[in-house]
């Protein structure tokens, strides 16, 4: 016992310095949380809703949720769901749909103009430690084979690791005049494909397998549109560019 505590005595000393730490500033977060009256003591600690749902109707609330969801989004780009988790949660904060839609559409753009130039000043290196290797291998991919004509339809579809492009699309010297449109485009409809979705399409209605194969077909058929407008939009930049070079 005596040389097991020898041996891993630095180890324990800095597990318990680390906890100290830990339950310190659980501490100090639940004074100041009481202090400002965040939260409050009534038989535990309770959240105080009323007081949160005035603070998120003012200027100043909106700004915080905003700066919240650009840092949180940026530092977070290597897990996927980010994005779609904010969406969500504007959803949770305003019952009113347009008001969480501007909301999850001017956090989501800001966002991605964010990553946008971190990987532009940061370059791969940052992107690779950032995203890790295989995302960033893979968007890289996709950017170069497929170009940057797609680089809307692949922010719109949740197939595609969009927090990803979107880093890598500042690495590859993309035009901030082709980028910037493409994000609100992209981020735009599919945002407000998830907000108004449920609005406009009456899920509740469809009783049968049928309704959601004809549904389904309806959205391949979409799909199938897009990239083909996409695939000859391309074929023709590329046509025009070797003409050019000739």
């Amino acid at each position: 016992m005596r040389e097991f505590f020898r041996n891993y005595k630095k180890k324990l000393l800095i597990l318990l310095l680390a906890l100290g730490i830990l339950v310190g500033i659980s501490l100090l977060v639940t004074f100041i949380l009481l202090l400002f009256n965040i939260v409050y003591l009534d038989d535990g600690i309770k959240f105080n809703i009323a007081l949160f749902n005035s603070f998120k109707n003012t200027w100043y609330g909106i700004i915080i949720i905003l700066i919240f969801q650009v840092v949180t989004t940026t530092l977070l780009s290597f897990a996927p769901g980010t994005t779609m988790g904010f969406i969500l949660m504007h959803q949770a904060l305003y019952e009113n749909v347009w008001v969480s839609f501007i909301m999850a559409f001017v956090g989501g753009t800001l966002a991605s103009f964010s990553m946008y130039f971190v990987g532009k000043i940061g370059g791969s290196k940052l992107c690779r430690k950032v995203l890790g290797d295989e995302d960033t291998n893979k968007a890289f991919n996709l950017l170069n084979n497929k170009g940057a004509i797609y680089f809307p339809l692949m922010i719109l579809f949740p197939l595609f690791p969009d927090d990803a492009l979107i880093m890598i699309s500042g690495t590859i010297k993309m035009k901030f005049s082709w980028f910037a449109p493409s994000i609100i485009i992209g981020r735009g409809v599919g945002i407000a494909t998830i907000i108004f979705g449920l609005e406009f399409i009456p899920f509740n209605r469809f009783a049968t397998i049928w309704h959601w194969i004809i549904f389904g077909f309806i959205c391949l058929i979409g799909t199938i549109i897009l990239f083909g407008g996409a695939y000859k939009l391309n074929k023709y930049i590329l046509s025009k560019k070797s003409i050019e070079k000739d």
